[in-house]
């Protein structure tokens, strides 16, 4: 009797208990989700100093959280979440609950190797949840969620046992669009994103097109299309025409070099072999390639790496002609000039971005990399219109930076936004591959893709989908530079879009390794970057061809770099608008609207 009188006060002590503190924690609540929604206007004259007062707020908010917590000791965790659910029941296999946290803090947390996008710069990611287990344990997070809470990174990553990530457009890129993004429950996960978008319908005048797509119309339905359309009424990745194996089409001539390629890779590896062992440091090879028509610029690297005491003997250079080949050589270069695949390249420089000359070109990057790979060695790729400051190979050597040491590949940044390089932007005229059987069979399927570098006239947007697809299903790891949050590898994004990095850069003041003179139409605007930037470090006399300018000499032990190489830059200043070592106030500008680079 006494025992149950007990139990009877016990219990009527907890209810008191409870009622004595559960209004001020309703009321506290209460306010706290009028305050997130915006309906203060009220409550103002009777909190206003309360809520002025972040200490007090602060302990009234630790407060309230403990003794929530206190009441739910011992209850299952999943029904200590508010009942004011983001979600509805329907979709509580695969959402439950949502918080939003920094995407700088989730990126420094996790490199995804995705550089920022300049507008999402300083924006918030949203995490969503599958399972009430998967939520913070963090009571106080777990209290706010239906009030779209943020946290850190850790916290609200502390129970995922695996993590999705997707990053979708921001607004930059398709400018005006009403975007949707749909996330359905499948027992089946997808790992690519599907596109539709109210687009005309595809004629057969456009599937004939090559790089053309129908117009956008918000009165359409929405369809399903390629990922890379946008408003420009232009097809990115156009399919290899459907009848062109039947003649000298994309597909005909892309298997015929396959075949080739096949036939011989064997013996070209065995070639290659003698020439590479002598030279392989730190298991390392410097890669390029080039032809007649680009050659000075290869001849400007080793000149400016000269003034600058690097050694390059590690350098091998794959030229697709003769006159190439004698220039290589020529510079004190090892060179393998592999006739069966590349001997019917051009030799003149392409006219323009993107044309035939410059797609063929791109055959012979993707080829010379997966050569050396397949040899087991690691491989720096870099074109020719590339200048070092410091060498970049210390980066990716640097054994105690574990950060750098866990990617396959690491790229240089190349600050475009458009659709046909997302989510990568990845540069690759710029790039480190280390030797292993992804990244080798990332360079088998290049090649097996060739036939979408010459269609689409881009190496670099071919390249970007399959280090995606290849990230996702295979796991090679991949990082690109982020083009703010590091310095060390700056191109044409910032010799047209940062003033004040490229003044820092001319004075020496940066922490570049390297300048890239990419963002050019062709070779003369390259030119035009290195003259005027104080990088150019080629005599005049040397743009010609090498049996004119050493006297039908035969040249193989580097003359060639003591007859044509400059100690100190050769400086031309073109236009007062562009990034320039010295003032070009007597030039005009390029654009009437700019002001002078070195204007006060």
């Amino acid at each position: 009797m006494a025992r149950s009188m007990h139990r009877r006060r016990s219990n009527s002590d907890k209810t008191l208990l409870l009622l004595l503190f559960l209004p001020p924690i309703f009321f506290y609540i209460g306010y706290l989700n009028s305050t997130a929604s915006g309906n203060v206007g009220n409550h103002l004259p009777l909190m206003e100093g309360c809520a002025q007062n972040n200490d007090s707020k602060q302990k009234s908010e630790r407060r309230v959280a403990e003794l929530m917590h206190k009441m739910g000791e011992g209850k299952d965790s999943s029904t200590i979440i508010s009942s004011h659910k983001i979600f509805p029941p329907s979709t509580s296999d695969y959402a439950t609950a949502m918080l939003h946290v920094s995407k700088q803090d989730l990126m420094q947390m996790h490199d995804f190797g995705v550089p920022f996008a300049p507008m999402a710069r300083g924006s918030d990611a949203i995490l969503i949840y599958n399972t009430p287990k998967s939520i913070p344990d963090d009571i106080s997070v777990r209290h706010a969620l239906y009030n779209g809470a943020k946290t850190s990174a850790s916290t609200a990553l502390s129970n995922c046992d695996s993590l999705n990530v997707i990053f979708t457009d921001t607004g930059h890129q398709r400018h005006g669009y009403n975007q949707c993004l749909v996330i359905a429950g499948n027992k089946l996960e997808s790992y690519h994103l599907n596109r539709y978008e109210r687009l005309l319908p595809m004629t057969q005048e456009f599937e004939e097109s090559e790089n053309k797509s129908p117009a956008f119309d918000d009165s359409t339905k929405l369809r399903h299309i390629p990922r890379a359309n946008t408003h420009e009424e232009r097809e990115d990745f156009p399919v290899p025409l459907s009848d062109s194996y039947k003649e000298n089409g994309d597909v005909r001539d892309h298997w015929k070099k396959l075949l080739t390629f096949v036939d011989n890779v064997d013996a070209i590896l065995d070639e290659l072999k003698v020439i590479v062992d002598p030279i392989v440091k730190d298991n390392t090879v410097i890669v390029m390639t080039v032809n007649k028509g680009q050659s000075v610029l290869l001849s400007n690297f080793v000149c400016a790496a000269r003034s600058r005491s690097f050694d390059i003997s590690n350098v091998l250079v794959f030229p697709t002609d003769v006159e190439a080949q004698k220039v290589a050589k020529g510079l004190g270069l090892a060179t393998y000039f592999d006739k069966i695949n590349l001997g019917n390249s051009p030799e003149e420089e392409a006219a323009m971005y993107g044309d035939d000359v410059f797609a063929s070109m791109m055959f012979a990057k993707l080829l010379t990399v997966l050569c050396v790979s397949l040899l087991g060695h690691d491989v720096l790729f870099q074109d020719v219109d590339i200048v070092w400051f410091k060498n970049p190979l210390t980066i990716f050597h640097d054994k105690s930076n574990t950060e750098i040491q866990k990617f396959d590949i690491l790229c240089q940044d190349d600050g475009s936004v458009q659709a046909r390089f997302a989510p990568l932007a990845a540069n690759s005229g710029f790039y480190y591959v280390r030797a292993n059987k992804k990244t080798q069979y990332l360079f088998t399927s290049f090649l097996y893709h060739a036939e979408l570098v010459s269609l689409s006239g881009s190496h670099q947007q071919v390249m970007i989908q399959l280090l995606q697809e290849h990230s996702s299903l295979f796991g090679l790891t991949v990082k690109v530079f982020d083009k703010v949050e590091t310095e060390y590898f700056p191109c044409g994004w910032q010799y047209f879009r940062r003033e004040d990095f490229m003044k820092s850069l001319v004075k020496g003041e940066s922490s570049a390794y390297i300048y890239h003179a990419s963002w050019a139409v062709n070779k003369d605007d390259k030119l035009v970057y290195l003259k005027q930037l104080g990088e150019w470090y080629v005599r005049d006399q040397c743009h010609k061809p090498v049996d004119e300018i050493m006297g039908g000499e035969v040249v193989d032990s580097g003359a060639l770099a003591s007859e044509c190489c400059s100690a100190e830059p050769l400086i031309t200043c073109y236009y007062s608008d562009w990034p320039s070592k010295i003032p070009c106030t007597n030039s005009p500008r390029n654009d009437p609207d700019q002001n002078d680079f070195w204007a006060d």
